[in-house]
């Protein structure tokens, strides 16, 4: 490889990096500014639950559509920050982009069980039960 071709190279890989740190930098500030918007209503559940002994499930339900609609917000302002520095990646980000919406709902999904697992939880420990282990006959 010539001096010439080396530099202009290197220059593009530079230019990516910028372009991928600049990213980096704009989708942490994202994240940190939903976050603590998000801390609200995060603070408001824990102070029913600690007042309770109860997940509220609407409320909870509620912090997991913020979560959700911040969630997937945040994934396509880096997607689209990646398709400005780059359009040749377009198959591969297009299917990570896919993947990450996908997993985002299927972890929140799966959260929306907590409020009946705590609950039911709670109720398990609050109740009174035998006062020792019982023995079965075989």
């Amino acid at each position: 490889m010539a001096n010439g071709e080396r530099e202009r190279a290197d220059e593009r890989f530079e230019k990516v990096a910028e372009e991928t740190s600049e990213t980096v930098t704009h989708a942490a500030t994202v994240l940190e500014e939903e976050l603590a918007a998000g801390l609200a209503g995060a603070r408001r559940l824990e102070e029913k639950l600690t007042e309770s002994r109860r997940v509220d499930p609407e409320a909870f339900d509620e912090l997991v559509a913020r979560v959700r609609t911040d969630g997937h917000a945040l994934i396509d302002t880096v997607v689209g920050q990646l398709k400005m520095a780059d359009d040749r990646r377009g198959e591969v980000i297009r299917r990570y982009t896919s993947d990450a919406h996908d997993a985002l709902d299927t972890v929140l999904n799966l959260a929306r069980l907590a409020p009946d697992v705590a609950n039911g939880l709670a109720d398990r420990l609050s109740s009174p039960g035998p006062a020792g282990p019982t023995r079965t006959d075989r």
